[in-house]
């Protein structure tokens, strides 16, 4: 009569660590994704700050006199730009 006991034991106990490891599992990616969610605000707001900048270097080239001051300053601006990652 403790055969059939015993069995269902080692179920229930192999159940109970598959739903630990599952929610074990589910907390992590929960966590990764908060870190993900918060790289990702992080690097737009570095990128509308850099174009910010690249804007105003813009317009700073069309406040200049002539057309060729305006490109070579224009060329001046992309080739910066271009160089840094």
């Amino acid at each position: 009569m403790s055969k059939p006991g015993a069995p269902s034991f080692r179920i229930q106990d192999w159940r109970g660590t598959l739903i630990g490891a599952l929610v074990g599992l589910l907390i992590a990616l929960a966590m990764a994704m908060k870190w993900l969610a918060e790289f990702q605000v992080e690097a737009a707001a570095e990128r509308r700050s850099l174009e910010a900048i690249a804007r105003a270097a813009q317009m700073r080239c069309f406040e200049l006199a002539s057309q060729r001051a305006t490109e070579a300053c224009r060329a001046a601006a992309a080739a910066k730009q271009a160089a840094t990652p």
